[in-house]
């Protein structure tokens, strides 16, 4: 796990994480269309940017190399499944 400390790896694991939240929502979805899949990926991937660095700035990630990840994962989830079912 020391080598998620190394910025390269780490930000391709958020781009991984945030992509397949993304698109686990979007395949949840009922009736969307195939063309909104890469939407559906970007929404997962800034989301959990957003979630990776608000564990990093409030300190979540000080002894705990996964921790931020984590946080990452579940603000992913919860924002793409809420955008998930505004339009229909």
């Amino acid at each position: 796990m020391e080598l998620l400390r190394h910025p390269l790896y780490s930000i391709l694991a958020v781009i991984l994480i945030g992509a397949v939240a993304g698109l686990l929502a979007h395949e949840m979805a009922r009736g969307r269309a195939p063309r909104q899949r890469i939407t559906a990926a970007l929404v997962g991937i800034g989301a959990a940017f957003l979630g990776f660095h608000l564990a990093m700035l409030s300190n979540l990630a000080t002894g705990v190399i996964i921790m931020p990840f984590a946080v990452a994962l579940v603000v992913s989830l919860l924002v793409s499944f809420a955008l998930r079912g505004g339009t229909r």
